[in-house]
């Protein structure tokens, strides 16, 4: 379906884990797809101009087979109203830095916009601490395009939904880390945050968002009851379930405890494909499984900062003092970005993480710009004369 995995990607109904297992629950099946029918429907009247959008994207993907830029995290602040155990979004704080303004965002929307993005996805931190969030999306030309937020569900009100709502926006993810409300508090480090999210996806499901549930996927937690919870109570639900690897960054920088063993990979990719509500990115792109950084995705900082992805903290460049099309085809010539890699750089692939200054254990100013590493310098400039 063109429209299944809207968070992480408009077309991303290719998956080979799940062609190669029949175990996918029949009912499931069809609760998800019936989901994706009533949004694809409601989503084509309210927003005739992303649909066009859409339809052209896929051609110009599939067909002639161009790498076009289809999603881009947008974190409008790194304040949160948590202490996640995991956190690493706080490590991109830079108080002395001044966060994008309103006409930076306009600006740079239209400059994604024409790189092909076709949905962004609102983070932090946690974005609905912004009291301008709905005018930030608002300068995104919602109408064009998909809007997502990520959100943890603490703050989460009827009212502050329907004016989101309002804003444009169509998909609402929660974060929830476990099933059992104990476990999920005391990663988060908020008593009753379970309760609350439950509440949020509730509520937003309520109101007409197409809801997801986000939750990291660790060497401490896969297979553990509490992620068996999430799988069986977003089954339950009908709701897409989305699975993030847990990466030494941020406050797991160089806690290799947590990260995923190779035997945890067979495991969390047999879980996926015998779950058809559950995902993951690499499963999210037009039509190539695999890492879609660069090539159909990227994360903008609250600074203008261009990373790879949320948990790959190097700066690619700033977007107040060059354009999208130079950053991409500059990045591009990065061994590991240049085409679909097989697994998750940030959480897999050990030769990549073991070369990046990011997730060493020195304190330092993050992101790390692209030219304090010198082999990745050295690529990525190798034919400019900068």
């Amino acid at each position: 379906m063109v429209m299944a995995g809207m968070r992480c990607g408009l077309a991303g109904s290719h998956n080979i884990f799940r062609e190669r297992n029949g175990m996918a629950s029949h009912t499931t099946s069809l609760a998800i797809k019936t989901q994706n029918l009533r949004f694809l429907g409601g989503i084509c009247i309210r927003k005739p101009l992303f649909f066009a959008r859409l339809l052209y994207g896929f051609f110009m993907a599939r067909v002639l087979k161009q790498k076009r830029l289809r999603f881009m995290d947008i974190a409008v602040d790194y304040a949160c109203n948590m202490r996640c155990v995991h956190c690493s979004a706080a490590s991109l704080s830079d108080p002395g830095t001044p966060k994008l303004t309103l006409q930076d965002y306009a600006t740079l929307a239209r400059m994604l916009r024409a790189q092909g993005c076709l949905i962004f996805h609102f983070t932090g931190g946690e974005p609905l601490l912004r009291k301008d969030l709905e005018e930030i999306i608002k300068a995104f030309k919602p109408s064009m395009c998909s809007i997502s937020i990520q959100s943890n569900g603490l703050l989460v009100t009827r009212e502050r939904l329907r004016s989101l709502r309002r804003a444009g926006v169509d998909i609402f993810n929660v974060s929830i880390d476990s099933g059992i409300p104990e476990e999920h508090d005391a990663f988060r480090r908020t008593p009753g945050a379970f309760a609350k999210a439950v509440e949020a996806v509730k509520m937003a499901m309520q109101e007409g968002f197409c809801v997801t549930i986000s939750t990291c996927i660790s060497h401490a937690n896969l297979g553990s009851q509490g992620l068996r919870d999430i799988i069986d109570m977003t089954r339950q639900l009908g709701i897409w379930c989305y699975f993030n690897l847990a990466v030494p960054a941020g406050n797991w920088r160089e806690c290799t405890d947590f990260m995923i063993t190779e035997e945890d990979m067979k495991a969390w990719r047999k879980t996926v494909a015998e779950n058809p509500h559950c995902r993951i990115d690499l499963c999210s792109n037009w039509y190539v499984t695999g890492c879609g950084t660069i090539k159909e995705k990227a994360y903008l900082t609250a600074y203008g900062d261009i990373m790879p992805c949320p948990f790959i903290q190097v700066s690619l460049g700033n977007l107040k003092n060059e354009t999208m099309s130079e950053i991409r085809a500059r990045a591009a010539r990065v061994p590991e970005f240049a085409d679909y890699w097989p697994c998750c750089l940030a959480a897999e692939e050990k030769a990549f993480i073991e070369k990046m200054p990011c997730y060493a254990g020195i304190q330092q100013r993050l992101p790390v710009h692209y030219s304090a590493i010198p082999w990745m310098k050295e690529h990525m400039e190798r034919t400019t004369g900068k």
